[in-house]
């Protein structure tokens, strides 16, 4: 027996539905031409109030300790993530949470709800905004049917996984105590 897209994927055809149209919902309160794929601020205050209670530091610290990373922000634009007046890109946000989970600030179990979380808006906003650029003057996400969002989002999330699929082995291959431990593993990580 074959199985469906959503057995295969781990997501849920009413899940990839309802990720869809929050991203077309949201793009379209937002009334921006342009469909921005960053960070929601929901998942933004979830970090930075997990880490501000785990790590007691108060908040111009925290803002402090963060600007002084190489792949970090000033603490002005730290703020401005916070406040939602400006949306961090994924990238950005994916070290953070990695950074904290390495200060242990953060716990395992909010690493990997926050990275699922990540990946599926991200998928969800990189196929709303490929639908709504086929579309040019589209005015409502009513428009597009649902079977529609469906197929684009499980598209989008087959290649996202192989794309960070690739990226773990090339990390890997790069680390020695990575590489050891896929090869005692019997992972094959070979070219």
């Amino acid at each position: 027996m074959q199985k469906t897209e959503s057995e295969t994927l781990g997501v849920e055809e009413y899940e990839a539905f309802e990720l869809m149209a929050r991203e077309l919902h949201a793009h379209f309160l937002s009334a921006r031409k342009n469909f921005a794929v960053r960070v929601p601020l929901n998942l933004v205050s979830y970090l930075f109030t997990g880490i501000l209670r785990k790590s007691r530091l108060p908040k111009i610290q925290l803002e402090c300790a963060i600007a002084e990373l190489e792949f970090a922000v000033e603490a002005r634009t730290f703020r401005r993530y916070i406040s939602g007046h400006t949306r961090m890109t994924w990238r950005t946000f994916q070290r953070l949470v990695f950074w904290a989970l390495g200060q242990q600030w953060i716990s395992a179990w909010m690493c990997r709800d926050l990275m699922s979380k990540a990946h599926l808006c991200e998928v969800a906003q990189i196929s709303a905004r490929e639908l709504l650029n086929e579309r040019k003057r589209l005015v409502s996400a009513t428009e597009i049917h649902r079977e529609e969002m469906v197929r684009r989002f499980y598209e989008n999330l087959a290649l996202k996984d192989l794309e960070r699929e690739e990226e773990a082995i090339l990390s890997i291959r790069r680390n020695d105590e990575a590489r050891e431990l896929a090869c005692s593993l019997g992972l094959d990580i070979a070219d």
